[in-house]
């Protein structure tokens, strides 16, 4: 007994195993059904499991081959006239009959499964049996993924470099701030005692030795003491001011109080702060009420929602206003012009329709949503599970050429903007350990601009 038992070997559980790969996998039976998939292909087709279960492959991989072809003999025509190429149902069948595996690089995927969501991806098919049964292992690598974990490591080196230089250069410029600060108000002071010295002088005990001349000058040493006291005011005023965005650009030098906590907590108090000023703005909830606690700074997530909600807020308060402008400078030509000219006759339409163009009934949006997200890539670390917070708004969106650089200090798509609120965001997301991805499509008149935060639920070791 003894023996059998030493000899004897457990078989690994596949689906175990599989669960716990960074690769998505799937499972394909030999009339090519989807059978089984692990939880990382769900990540990266953006499709929960029921929904794939007992789906062909071919609904992923070519839907055109799910349509029955038109005509036979065009088809025929085509491969008379070209090399032949095989359809991937040929392909999985020479693949079973020849136990041959085969790779298909760029390919991309868009299926209605989810809401046809384009995504770039290279898989290998590989012919295996399992309990005497033929199936095929599909292994898929998303190349969106690829080049964003590049694209995250490349843009956070960048924010480090600048970072570090911007803080060098902020220390080089607080300490003589202060000493301007310092000389600025001893020379205010001397002006101070200058003018009542001056003042004294007015009046001498022998009233009528006064002379008009020495009224006059009298007077306008006052009028130029109070013009350099008005000049000292404003170097002492601007240096302040100057030393403040110092302090920002420096950042803070407290550790965050790390805590568990509920991300909606922050996440409702601000909603309650920023919503009454703008109450014109529809909110839209979608929260998973399911999601684990996370270690965080209560403080500073707060500081991170009223900087990215507020944002969003202004921004769709602006393009709504710029919308307003532009109706009223579309009708007042109209308005101007005759009737029953072929100018107006022929121009007044195109106006009419540039004016439904500009969203006649445009209604600010923010959409505020919760979730987890599985087999997530951040700065290097690869996390089962991450909180993933995503506000959306439907303002004026981002200017693509300032889509790479608008979490550098000192870059703003807003006129009104300093350009240091997403610093700060991108300063205390990192260090929570997360990320944060922002992202602006659409047209011009349609455009939604979305940032996604992703945290760990725990904090290392080293910073708790």
């Amino acid at each position: 007994m003894t023996a059998d038992f030493i000899t004897t070997k457990t078989t690994p559980d596949l689906a175990f195993i599989s669960q716990h790969l960074f690769t998505a996998i799937l499972w394909v039976n030999d009339e090519l059904s989807i059978t089984r998939l692990n939880a990382q292909a769900e990540q990266l087709l953006a499709i929960s499991s029921g929904r794939l279960i007992n789906q062909s492959i071919l609904t992923l991989l070519a839907p055109d081959e799910l349509v029955p072809k038109a005509s036979a003999l065009l088809e025929n025509e085509h491969a008379a006239l070209e090399e032949r190429t095989y359809s991937l149902t040929e392909r999985f069948a020479q693949a079973q009959n020849y136990q041959q595996p085969f790779i298909d690089h760029d390919h991309i995927i868009a299926t209605p499964l989810n809401s046809n969501l384009s995504l770039s991806v290279d898989y290998s098919v590989t012919p295996v049996m399992y309990e005497q049964q033929p199936y095929f292992i599909i292994e898929m690598w998303g190349k969106d993924r690829q080049s964003r974990i590049s694209d995250e490591q490349r843009q956070q080196q960048q924010y480090t470099v600048a970072r570090h230089m911007l803080r060098s250069v902020a220390h080089e410029i607080k300490n003589p701030l202060a000493g301007i600060r310092g000389a600025a108000q001893l020379l205010q002071r001397q002006f101070i005692k200058f003018s009542d010295a001056s003042t004294v002088n007015q009046y001498p005990t022998t009233v009528s030795k006064v002379s008009t001349s020495s009224a006059d000058t009298s007077d306008g040493l006052q009028k130029m003491n109070q013009k350099l006291r008005n000049y000292t005011d404003i170097i002492i005023s601007e240096t302040d001011r100057l030393t403040h965005l110092i302090g920002q650009l420096l950042g803070s030098n407290q550790l965050p109080n790390w805590q568990t906590l509920n991300v909606h907590e922050p996440l409702e108090h601000v909603l309650t702060l920023v919503m009454n000023q703008y109450p014109q703005v529809v909110l839209q909830r979608d929260y998973d009420l399911s999601l684990p606690e996370l270690s965080a700074d209560k403080d500073q997530l707060i500081q991170v929602f009223l900087n990215l909600i507020n944002n969003a807020c202004e921004s769709m308060s602006e393009f709504e206003q710029t919308l307003q402008r532009n109706k009223q400078s579309e009708s007042k030509p109209s308005q101007s012009k005759p009737a029953n000219t072929a100018d107006s006759k022929s121009k007044t339409p195109a106006s009419i329709d540039t004016q439904t163009d500009l969203k006649p009934n445009y209604q600010p949006t923010l959409h505020i949503q919760t979730r987890v997200a599985f087999q997530h890539t951040i700065v290097g670390q690869q996390h089962k599970q991450v909180m993933q917070i995503t506000i959306t708004d439907n303002g004026s969106g981002i200017d693509p050429a300032l889509i790479g650089q608008i979490f550098f200090p000192m870059v703003t798509s807003r006129a009104a903007g300093t350009g240091l609120g997403l610093s700060i965001v991108q300063d205390i997301i990192s260090h929570h350990h997360g990320m944060i991805d922002v992202s602006s499509t659409g047209s011009s008149q349609d455009k939604q601009t979305r940032f996604t935060l992703y945290l760990p639920f725990n904090q290392p070791l080293a910073e708790t």
